[in-house]
């Protein structure tokens, strides 16, 4: 009988679960500043690439501008892109940002270390001209921060977030599948996992403590 019981609270418990599915797996909104956002760029990307002095974002309706200062081989540059966000993939198996170039590749400042390779990159400007490319996407992914796939530059997070145990934590309970660009705002769209955030673990934890109270040898133990 005891067991009995305890299967019917448990088998109540998970009805009330899924009956609230539909209500949390609802799409919320999760707004995060440009500061957060730039924050995080900072500790994921920048202080973890020797040759990036500087990366950050100004957000805006529809589109991003980034910025970044770059220094590969003597050759260090300050630059600005503008972006689209086309694509947003954050979840326990996937953790990527695809991006479509809105503008070509606007070079604020550049320095070199010597004569040669200052003609080397002027060289290299007239070549992607004559293409009628732009430079960004081969640049960044030679230092391997990205991958161009369709023409669209893709980032993938996933380098900088797959061992950091907190983050994959809120990943495994939250599904993000889309992003919204508006002024000063990166809004992540997000669903619940519900499964992961009750689920199982949450079920075990409330059998367990239902037993210590209910059986003394469980308590004793």
């Amino acid at each position: 009988m005891k067991r009995n019981f305890l299967q019917r609270i448990m088998d109540g418990v998970r009805d009330i679960y899924l009956k609230a599915e539909d209500i949390l797996e609802e799409e919320r909104e999760l707004p995060l500043s440009q500061k957060l956002l730039n924050d995080t760029i900072k500790r994921y990307v920048t202080d973890n690439v020797d040759e990036i002095h500087d990366l950050h974002t100004e957000i805006f309706d529809g589109w991003l501008r980034l910025f970044g200062t770059i220094d590969v081989k003597g050759v260090k540059a300050q630059l600005y892109v503008d972006l689209y966000l086309m694509q947003t993939h954050l979840n326990r198996h996937q953790q990527e940002l695809v991006f479509e170039q809105k503008s070509d590749t606007y070079v604020v400042d550049i320095e070199f270390d010597k004569i040669l390779k200052k003609m080397a990159f002027q060289f290299m400007l007239w070549f992607y001209r004559i293409q009628g490319k732009d430079p960004l996407g081969d640049i960044l992914s030679r230092l391997g921060i990205i991958t161009i796939q369709n023409s669209l530059l893709h980032l993938d997070l996933s380098k900088y977030l797959a061992d950091n145990e907190k983050v994959m934590r809120v990943l495994r309970r939250v599904e993000i599948s889309r992003a919204d660009l508006r002024e000063d705002l990166f809004v992540l769209k997000a669903n619940l996992n519900l499964s992961a955030l009750f689920g199982r673990g949450a079920e075990r934890l409330i059998e367990e403590n239902l037993l210590d109270k209910d059986d003394p040898d469980n308590a004793s133990r």
